[in-house]
């Protein structure tokens, strides 16, 4: 499991084994120590040495983000990549078009389902039909930059028909750095969750973060994860994001506040959020190739399935939303 440390202030300790969370001397949490895979601090919450030093030994990677969604660091015992995995990823950068256009085939198929699924509530055709069109155009893309394009037209479609739905609710478009309403702050939210479980789904399967194959690298940049993000952003964060706000689990009202010139989730936005998407990655979702496994497993078998891609063992199927 990972384990999401949300209140601010507290502090998480090691005691006999077992990992507590406690604020002024109150113990608000308490799970076994060996239970957990992830942690993810948010804002203002302190690790004593011991529960760090632990947490290190045994493989689990620590992240650092603010509250309002941005990582900023990360804690984990040093890695030993095996080489001739590292040797694998350089030279899949030199050819690095069949495995993004599998990324994005993922996400643009995740999308196109979910929209279909709206279309009962706003009329979305012609966003439907523009995501079909780069779907079609996506095996003809003969570069990364046409792939980019073809993405990009396909994001504006998209988040087009989400607004048709969630108008409502102040969405008018994707936007960020800042979020200017509670859609877009929630799914902001919402990607930082999800990348963390996919930075932790690339370190059990032995592969380099930052050496990325449809994303643009730079310092610091987990440029691989992103590209993997791209097949679970519609699947796992934007349709519990969706659901949230449709069924009034998240309003932007009691969830959501306006500062430092945007808009950001509160507290009770977060750990409603939070909430939600641990149930998510917790639910079983049936892969292309047939077999059913909980969304937090499909990310670490999508890991392990693109490394053996890249090692040249098998040609990579990617995950997207079925009927």
């Amino acid at each position: 499991m990972t384990l999401h440390l949300t209140e601010q202030s507290s502090t998480l300790r090691l005691s006999q084994g077992r990992l507590r969370v406690e604020l002024d001397e109150q113990t608000l949490a308490e799970l076994p120590a060996r239970k957990v895979r992830g942690v993810v601090v948010w804002g203002n919450v302190r690790l004593t040495t011991p529960a760090l030093a632990f947490l290190l030994r045994q493989g689990v990677p620590v992240l650092y983000a603010t509250l309002e969604g941005q990582l900023y660091g990360q804690a984990q015992a040093p890695q030993s990549l095996a080489p001739e995995v590292l040797r694998a990823q350089l030279l899949a950068q030199q050819n690095p078009l069949p495995l993004a256009q599998g990324f994005l085939l993922g996400k643009l198929r995740s999308g196109q389902m979910l929209l279909e699924r709206l279309a009962r509530q706003a009329p979305i055709t012609p966003q439907q039909a523009e995501i079909e069109a780069a779907l079609e155009a996506l095996p003809q893309a003969r570069s990364l930059e046409a792939l980019r394009g073809i993405e990009g037209n396909a994001a504006r479609a998209y988040f087009a028909g989400l607004q048709a739905v969630l108008a409502p609710y102040g969405f008018s478009g994707r936007n960020r750095r800042p979020p200017t309403d509670a859609v877009n702050a929630a799914l902001s939210y919402g990607y930082m969750v999800l990348l963390g479980r996919v930075l932790l789904a690339l370190g059990i399967a032995g592969l380099h973060p930052e050496l990325g194959l449809l994303h643009t690298e730079g310092r610091r940049v987990p440029a691989l994860a992103f590209d993997l993000m791209e097949e679970f952003r519609v699947s796992v964060v934007d349709a519990v994001v969706i659901a949230a706000f449709l069924r009034s689990e998240l309003t932007p009202q009691q969830h959501s506040e306006a500062r430092n010139g945007g808009v950001y989730l509160n507290e009770a936005g977060r750990k409603a959020l939070l909430r939600r998407l641990e149930e998510r990655f917790s639910q079983e979702a049936q892969h292309p190739k047939g077999f059913r496994k909980p969304y937090q497993e499909l990310i670490e078998t999508q890991a392990a399935r693109l490394k053996a891609a890249i090692l040249g063992r098998e040609p990579y199927t990617p995950f997207y939303l079925w009927r």
